[in-house]
């Protein structure tokens, strides 16, 4: 018969006759414990231990394709330009759809009140297109060389109150 023994340093194996005299469980208090009985006989391993592997042959290595890494700075600049790129066609989507970019063909005579400027008739004139588009079709409209205006003048300009 063989018996397990835990010390402080490790495990140590009773072989021989000794081993029956030692007790099992706890024993005196620093000293050491049994741990398992078994006989030498016995194949078996004792609990907890597992039976050494052996590798015959080493495993092949994988072919690995190294790839520079690229800067997280890079991959941030990246991601902003294609998020950008993507808001802008929308935004450009948006505004074809809407008629935003397009200036009103019809044309009426609009006067310019006090404290108004160029800019602040063609928002009234075509509210829902583009401001600076509307000024360039009424300084084509009126033959104008700059924005400057004065009240109580009589302009051309694209009609866009009324409906097509």
């Amino acid at each position: 018969m063989a018996v397990v023994i835990g010390t402080r340093d490790g495990f140590a194996l009773v072989d021989g006759a000794g081993a029956d005299d030692v007790a099992l469980g706890r024993g005196p208090h620093p000293g050491p414990r049994v741990l398992r009985r078994f006989d030498v006989a016995d194949h078996r391993r004792p609990a907890g231990r597992r039976r050494p592997v052996a590798v015959t042959t080493v495993p092949e290595v994988a072919a690995c394709e190294v790839r520079p890494r690229q800067h997280p700075a890079l991959r941030l600049l990246a991601s902003a330009l294609a998020t950008a790129a993507v808001a802008v066609g929308l935004a450009a989507l948006y505004l074809h759809a809407s008629g935003g970019t397009s200036v009103p063909e019809r044309v009426d005579t609009a006067h310019v009140q006090v404290g108004e400027t160029l800019r602040d008739v063609a928002r009234r004139a075509a509210p829902n297109s583009d401001p600076d588009a509307v000024v360039a079709r009424i300084r084509e409209l009126n033959g104008l060389t700059d924005t400057a205006v004065v009240p109580g003048q009589s302009l051309l300009v694209p009609d866009g109150n009324t409906a097509d």
